[in-house]
């Protein structure tokens, strides 16, 4: 009898841990994202016979992991576990950018990929802002990054232009899917300027 006693204290206790702590608590599935932006329009009816290798890649460490960032306030920003990038932000902007140049005719060839190629042009990307903004009922999102690029001449690279791109896309949620759209555009957005302002100064 005594041992029947203590097995249904036993059941009971693991049951109200159970319950009490959550420990059947089912939790959200991870989801995983990539930022695709629009097709970028042709600005030549021939591409540019320039070359280009983006030699490399910045990114704030704020923003270089896989997890989405919002800042909820002025100073506080959080992570979210659960909604990331499938790639690394990155590399997924990379491929973005480079498709994008090689899209606007503004060069002909990657000599990252096509490595037979001679290389007129040489890229530095910084990636400084990469978040959502949900401080106020109405969310935004945030995408901000620097070009430098240098021309090679006589084995010497000289900067031939630079400049800061930012934009703040006004989003319907504070959800992640909303907020890759925003991205998406802004940067859709940032490309197309860029596009048009290299186009006025590489020679």
């Amino acid at each position: 009898m005594k041992v029947i006693i203590r097995f249904f204290l036993l059941v009971g206790i693991v049951f109200s841990l159970t319950h009490c702590f959550g420990v059947s608590k089912t939790f959200p599935e991870k989801r995983f994202y990539l930022i695709e932006t629009s097709e970028t329009k042709p600005m030549f009816v021939v591409p540019k016979p320039r070359t280009f290798v983006v030699r490399k890649v910045f990114i704030s460490p704020k923003f270089e992991g896989k997890e989405f960032v919002y800042r909820k306030e002025n100073a506080v920003y959080e992570s979210d576990f659960y909604n990331g990038f499938f790639i690394p932000p990155a590399h997924n902007f990379k491929e973005e950018f480079v498709r994008s140049l090689l899209k606007s005719g503004n060069f002909e060839w990657d000599a990252s990929v096509h490595t037979r190629v001679t290389v007129t042009h040489f890229i530095e990307l910084n990636l400084t802002q990469l978040y959502g903004d949900f401080r106020t009922k109405e969310p935004k999102a945030v995408i901000e990054f620097e070009v430098v690029v240098y021309e090679d001449k006589d084995f010497i690279s000289s900067p031939v232009f630079r400049k800061t791109y930012k934009q703040i896309q006004p989003i319907d949620k504070k959800e992640p899917e909303a907020l890759v759209l925003g991205w998406n555009l802004g940067l859709t957005k940032s490309f197309e300027e860029l596009n048009l302002d290299l186009s006025k100064q590489l020679k």
